[in-house]
């Protein structure tokens, strides 16, 4: 099956993008943009892989702070930027060495602009990471989940 490691963002980082993702899509019609319910930050992409063990590296790690901050385009690839110690637990997964933590948040094969969007959003704890299978043309089912280290207070 087709895997992937992931965070998900909290519905309160998620309703922070989409309050400002509302102001610039009306603009840009051209661009298919994502629902929400599935945006997350991929740490790796394992392709066709068994599952088991894919979560073990990742137990006893730290869950880092992160925010949502800046916007850019890969090709047909419109992104949001992701700040704080996320590199870590992509190393973990297997992560390319051009990895680079995004969220994606719309795509086109057509279009010719991307819009600009100068937004950092709140910060917020990473506590888990996930273990996704990616069914192409259905969506996303999470497998299992694994609790990332929190620090006392």
């Amino acid at each position: 099956m087709r895997l992937f490691t992931a965070l998900f963002p909290p519905p309160e980082a998620v309703a922070e993008l989409e309050r400002a993702l509302a102001e610039v899509r009306p603009g840009y019609p051209e661009l298919r943009w994502s629902p929400s319910e599935r945006w997350h930050i991929t740490l790796c992409f394992h392709g066709e892989a068994d599952p088991a063990g894919k979560l073990d590296p990742f137990e006893g790690m730290s869950a880092p702070s992160v925010r949502f901050s800046g916007c850019g385009h890969f090709p047909g690839v419109l992104w949001i930027g992701v700040e704080g110690a996320v590199e870590p637990l992509a190393k973990a997964a297997g992560a390319l060495p051009d990895w680079q933590a995004h969220v994606t948040v719309a795509r086109s094969r057509r279009a010719k602009r991307f819009p600009r969007l100068d937004f950092t959003g709140a910060e917020w704890t990473a506590s888990e990471v996930a273990l996704v299978r990616s069914e192409l043309g259905v969506g996303y089912t999470v497998l299992e989940r694994v609790q990332l280290a929190t620090p006392s207070a």
